[in-house]
């Protein structure tokens, strides 16, 4: 790559981007899609000739069904980029990702329009199982954050532009036409095939190659982003050794499986367990603060607090634009400030949000209040606002951070089966949980942030600016209480405080591994 420094990374974000760019599309898509008189009819999901979606089961089941397939996406693309490469797992992706789009973009009834969805989020699962770990692996720790919030900017964009793209459409022949809700199914493969044809001229992952016996080209990528080059630059040396101790001490360990990251079984002080809940976890919560529903429920949200139709979706296509710049800040938030501190506070102004939001649109409800029904229509772009801010980037970098290197493809495929699982419940939920509560379901994800922040403080330990190999170190504490693991790790640290600076680490990875025997730990999680 002709690139280096600052520019090779900008080059990792711009194509990382893509493929986040088509996975916020993809999942953006449906919000118009659902509300094509031509794709209810078609899908019987209203009463003949209304046009109007009235079968809420069968409208979220549609919705919900593709994130059965990301979970098989997640966990096939996780484990295929840690036997091939980074790279060609995000090709394989991509196949799945292009046959399931051109299935959807033809369907012609509910059934096939399922298997379709559910091809097409295999393809989505994969790569947004792949992508970060890719880029995480390529930067250096201090910009891990950074890119990952870029990405999520990117992400926001492809949610923007279905729905733009959607509206538009809804003008033509006055919105009752197939091209209305085809044209943009079928739209997103362009991102696509340039996603697969330009990731396979960049570089591997510099961990990947130096844990699989390609440890030359390996080193010389890591020169390429740390020092223009330079593969005697001291800092690339000590990063090099770093991996290499870290794949040292991972290959003493058998063979991880699926199994063992879900139970712990045998992993020692590493802890797969513990860390496999926390990934998965993350992206639940997520979920469940509210952003599911908004994003792919917008109009009818905007439609409980009060406002009409063609209103309702102008607001959802605005407010679609407004987050998308509003993770900007996300990019000089989460280094700076650390995961624990951006989530725990967006966490507590979120919550604040959904509970103003129910207050007041149930009395606009009830008094038919214009003016407060637009105060209550705030609150969501004021949620937006805080969201793009805090949680929308965390949960996606965390995984990609805290898994040791020789499965750190297949521990991000676990955010992406809990992003799967959160998603999949709220698109399932949240029709009928509106349709049934009103206003009154706001306070479902209100109560549900301040769950989330309690769960950050008491298990989530900070991971910024720390090494992917130091955090081996962070997760030996045999207790999953934030206190006590970085307790530990400070004890670790005096133990071997001569060995605290950068290429150090090779010797404290042994010492905890010295201490711990698999058949002692092989139940600790």
């Amino acid at each position: 790559m002709p690139f280096y420094g600052k520019y090779a990374v900008a080059a990792v974000c711009l194509v990382g981007g893509l493929g986040i760019f088509f996975e916020g599309y993809d999942q953006g898509v449906m919000s118009g899609v659902n509300i094509a008189p031509s794709y209810v009819e078609l899908m019987d999901l209203g009463d003949p000739g209304s046009g109007i979606a009235t079968k809420s089961g069968k409208e979220g089941g549609i919705v919900a069904v593709y994130y059965l397939g990301t979970i098989i996406g997640a966990l096939a693309g996780g484990a295929l980029s840690d036997r091939i490469g980074r790279n060609y797992a995000v090709v394989c992706a991509g196949f799945f990702g292009l046959l399931g789009q051109s299935l959807q973009a033809a369907a012609q009834n509910a059934v096939w329009m399922i298997c379709a969805r559910i091809i097409a989020g295999i393809g989505t699962g994969g790569i947004a199982a792949v992508i970060p770990v890719w880029g995480s692996e390529l930067v250096g720790h201090d910009a891990r954050g950074m890119v990952m919030a870029f990405q999520m900017v990117v992400n926001f964009s492809g949610i923007s532009a279905s729905y733009w793209l959607e509206y538009l459409l809804s003008f033509r022949d006055g919105g009752n036409t197939q091209v209305r809700w085809r044209f943009p199914l079928a739209f997103q493969m362009i991102f696509l095939v340039a996603l697969m044809v330009i990731i396979s001229f960049m570089p591997e992952s510099p961990r990947f190659d130096i844990g699989n016996g390609r440890r030359q080209r390996g080193k010389q990528t890591l020169a390429t982003f740390r020092a223009q080059g330079d593969i005697e630059d001291p800092d690339v040396v000590a990063e090099y050794e770093e991996i290499i101790a870290a794949v040292d001490l991972e290959s003493k360990y058998e063979a991880f499986t699926y199994w063992h990251m879900v139970t712990g079984h045998k992993s020692g002080d590493l802890h797969l367990g513990r860390r496999t809940f926390l990934a998965a976890w993350l992206q639940v919560m997520q979920a469940w603060t509210g952003v599911t529903s908004v994003v792919v429920y917008a109009p009818t949200l905007f439609r409980t607090a009060g406002f009409g139709a063609h209103k309702s979706d102008l607001l959802t296509g605005i407010q679609n634009m407004v987050t998308m710049v509003c993770c900007i800040l996300a990019i000089f938030t989460i280094d700076r400030f650390g995961r624990r501190k951006v989530l725990i506070t967006g966490g507590f102004g979120q919550s604040l949000c959904f509970f103003l939001l129910g207050a007041l649109s149930k009395v606009a409800a009830d008094q038919k209040s214009a003016s407060i029904g637009a105060a209550a229509g705030s609150f969501i772009f004021i949620y937006d606002f805080i969201f793009a801010a805090t949680w929308l980037s965390v949960p996606w970098v965390y995984p990609t951070e805290i898994f040791p290197l020789v499965i750190r493809a297949k521990g991000n495929a676990f955010g992406i089966v809990g992003w799967s699982i959160g998603c999949g419940t709220v698109s399932l939920a949240a029709p009928k949980m509106f349709g049934a509560l009103g206003p009154n379901a706001f306070y479902i994800h209100a109560v549900f942030n301040l769950f989330a922040v309690a769960v950050v403080y008491c298990f989530y330990p900070e991971v910024a600016c720390r090494t992917l190999e130091e955090i081996d170190l962070l997760f030996a504490s045999p207790s999953p209480f934030v206190w006590a693991t970085e307790k530990r790790f400070q004890e670790l640290k005096l133990e071997h405080a001569g060995l605290v600076h950068r290429g150090g680490l090779g010797q404290k990875l042994a010492d905890v591994e010295a201490k711990s025997t698999i058949v002692q730990t092989e139940d600790k999680y």
